[in-house]
C-alpha cells in the first residue's frame, strides 16, 4: 500500500491483526509480516485495503470507530443483503458502498 502502511490502517479502524485478516481473507501472521515490510500484500489485497482506506475517509465521524468492525461484517438490507467487507472485493461494488455510505450521512436512506 503506497499512501498508508497497514499498521496505520488498522490500528485507525482500531481492529486487530487478527480482525483485518479475517476482513481480507488472509492470517493474522501475514498482517503481521505486512507490518513489519517482511513480506507484501498481493496486488488484490492492496486493492482491497485501499478501499478500506477510502471507506474510513467516507464515513469519517458519521460512525463510532469501535462500531466499525460489526457494520463491516452485518449484512444491509439496502446493499441486497451484502455484508460491507464482501464489497471491498470489486471496484464495481465497491461504488455501491460508496453510495450507501453517503445516503447513510445525508439521512436518504428510504
Amino acid at each position: 500500500m503506497a499512501s498508508v502502511s497497514v499498521k496505520k490502517l488498522r490500528t485507525r479502524a482500531k481492529l486487530s491483526q487478527e480482525d483485518l485478516a479475517n476482513l481480507l481473507g488472509a492470517s493474522w501472521a501475514s498482517v503481521s509480516r505486512w507490518e513489519r515490510s517482511i513480506a507484501k500484500p498481493a496486488p488484490e489485497t492492496r486493492a482491497r485495503l485501499e478501499r478500506l482506506r477510502t471507506l474510513l475517509d467516507r464515513i469519517g465521524n458519521a460512525l463510532p470507530v469501535q462500531d466499525l468492525p460489526r457494520f463491516l461484517q452485518t449484512p444491509q438490507p439496502l446493499l441486497r443483503g451484502h455484508r460491507p467487507v464482501d464489497l471491498l472485493q470489486s471496484g464495481y461494488a465497491f461504488e455501491d458502498l460508496l453510495a450507501f455510505v453517503e445516503s447513510a450521512k445525508s439521512g436518504d436512506m428510504a
